[in-house]
């Protein structure tokens, strides 16, 4: 019985080191030779005035200059978090392999890319807020759905349309 208590703290200590080690490295390349990791570890403050934009802000940390937003749904860990589109999908937009606490792969999200694959602003804006694609299908259930003025939607769509394909 000795050897129980040293064993659960190991146990415990690994399983520590391996959540840290996911938390920051949790995008795998989506392209080979592309390995991107998040923007940033949790916790981490963002300095005031380090976005050039309103969308680059709801994009990278979910919250707005203007408005509270929300999300629904979407993986646990994104709840516990926080975070915005660049938790999942990069902060270049193009997604890839995110494996935090699960594993699935995120689209690519740059606006050149989601035109070609049927989306307009309407639909983006369905996509974002609903979870539905460009045929009125369910997207993932790894995707929020988040709630936001109309205003910071055309933010984000005009975020995107600055990141490259």
């Amino acid at each position: 019985m000795r050897w129980l208590l040293p064993t659960a703290i190991i146990l415990i200590l690994v399983g520590l080191v391996g959540l840290v080690f996911f938390n920051y490295f949790s995008f795998t390349p989506s392209q080979p030779g592309n390995v991107r990791v998040p923007f940033r570890g949790p916790g981490t403050p963002f300095r005031s005035g380090s976005f050039t934009s309103n969308g680059e802000q709801i994009f990278f940390t979910g919250t707005s200059t203007r408005d509270t937003i929300t999300a629904t749904g979407g993986p646990f860990w994104f709840q516990m978090h926080d975070g915005g589109c660049a938790n999942c999908h990069g902060p270049d937009g193009r997604g890839g392999t995110v494996a935090m606490m699960g594993r699935f792969t995120a689209p690519n999200i740059t606006y050149k890319e989601l035109l070609k694959e049927g989306f307009n602003n309407d639909l983006i804006k369905r996509a974002i807020t609903r979870g539905q694609d460009e045929k009125g299908g369910s997207l993932s259930s790894n995707m929020p759905r988040w709630h936001m003025s109309d205003q910071d939607l055309n933010d984000v769509i005009d975020y995107l349309k600055t990141l490259e394909p």
